[in-house]
């Protein structure tokens, strides 16, 4: 029996644990034992708690210290959670191990989790890590910009790539490990699987990576049926802090559309004022499995929502709201699946956009290519595929000892 454990430390919502899941899942399955790091011990709760998953709060940077920096490179991301002192990433290691040290995992999962990845580069335990590609940077000597419409000096990416080197490799050494040559090092001797589509790859596709395809699971999602009214079927899953999100409401009704949107957390207030005959607005997340092979429009930001789409050959009007999503969309736009609301995004905007979603019939024609191309894809492959992985670096004696050394 090995002993798992799952890293999560960077990122929002609900995604990160419900592709932790599946995996879990099947770990626990054939008899291993698996605990999960959580970054949100409320979205925890919600997905875990049922399965009846330990989990335990992840190490983070105090509100105190957080950056108000904008970060224009995965360095800065760094730096604004927690790599900007030699005493705040010290102590954001030393958590980690601490847990390392309780759970003795023989293998850890990394999850959008950079500082576990490097404590457990300090004392060798073996790592997989299952990424998106935002959460992967380029192997490149400066880690680029991931704001590609600005124009960011190089002196900014190459400086703060220093800070981070420098302040890993004192962690490093501190152990008798080997020096980082470049920030993009703390990725390398560990495997790498890409719960993604090279086409869906935040930086473009990169040939020495291995796709797998997307995994998530979020459990006892109901299922719901799309109601008796006439128009289009538009399925919407956005959050309330989405901008502009009234105005594309109220687009949406002016089409006359069948609309069903998936707003968590939405007040009553904006349901009440677009609830009504073909217009649906629920406060949870629901089953896809029924409602997309007959949607005719999605409308998302988030990467799992987007992969369900076009595997299911619906086209997408994307409203991104953070950087990630912004360079999600600008890919999917690439290959002509889909189209995004861009600022300033105001009632004139709203209805131009929905308008031209619907409209545009190469959108539904390239997703369906791409669900065509796809169509042998299946999460239980991936699935199975990262729990070999993970039992395969657990007996791996070059990804370092197991963490039974904290016994």
């Amino acid at each position: 029996m090995s002993r798992v454990l799952f890293a999560w430390e960077l990122g929002d919502n609900f995604g990160h644990v419900t592709r932790d899941l599946p995996i879990a899942i099947a770990l626990r399955q054939m008899g291993h034992e698996v605990m999960l790091c959580v970054k949100d011990v409320g979205t925890a709760q919600q997905v875990l708690a049922s399965e009846g998953f330990r989990f335990v709060q992840a190490p983070l940077v105090p509100r105190s210290a957080l950056s108000i920096l904008a970060p224009v490179s995965y360095a800065e991301i760094l730096i604004t959670s927690g790599y900007s002192s030699t005493s705040l990433l010290a102590g954001l290691v030393n958590g980690w191990l601490t847990i390392f040290g309780l759970f003795k995992p023989d293998t850890v999962v990394i999850n959008h989790a950079p500082t576990a990845l490097l404590a457990a580069k300090a004392v060798g335990i073996p790592t997989v890590l299952t990424c998106t590609g935002f959460e992967l940077p380029p192997a490149s000597d400066v880690l680029p910009s991931i704001v590609p419409w600005e124009q960011i000096p190089e002196g900014r990416l190459a400086a703060a790539d220093q800070t981070v080197v420098s302040l890993m490799n004192g962690i490093l050494r501190q152990y008798g490990k080997s020096p980082l040559t470049r920030a993009h090092d703390l990725f390398a001797g560990t495997k790498r699987l890409m719960t993604t589509f090279a086409e869906l790859d935040h930086y473009g596709a990169r040939v020495e990576e291995r796709y797998i395809g997307p995994v998530a699971a979020m459990p006892k999602a109901p299922s719901v049926v799309w109601p008796a009214a006439e128009g289009k079927r538009i399925f919407a899953y956005l959050r309330p802090s989405t901008p502009g999100l009234e105005h594309l409401l109220a687009a949406l009704k002016e089409q006359s559309a069948n609309a069903l949107c998936v707003i968590p957390g939405v007040s009553p207030a904006t349901a009440d004022a677009f609830r009504g005959q073909g217009f649906t607005i629920l406060n949870h997340p629901v089953s896809l499995q029924v409602l997309l092979p007959t949607a005719d429009l999605v409308i998302a930001s988030g990467a799992g929502t987007v992969s369900d789409a076009l595997l299911a050959g619906v086209p997408l009007l994307m409203t991104p709201q953070f950087v990630e999503q912004a360079l999600l969309a600008r890919r999917v736009e690439a290959f002509g699946a889909g189209v995004h609301w861009a600022p300033p995004r105001t009632a004139e905007s709203a209805h131009a956009i929905v308008g031209r979603a619907l409209s545009t019939e190469s959108l539904r024609v390239h997703a369906q290519c791409f669900a065509s191309k796809y169509q042998s894809c299946s999460m239980e492959k991936a699935v199975a595929e990262i729990a070999s992985a993970i039992l395969t670096a657990a007996t791996n004696p070059h990804q370092g000892q197991p963490a039974q050394r904290f016994a």
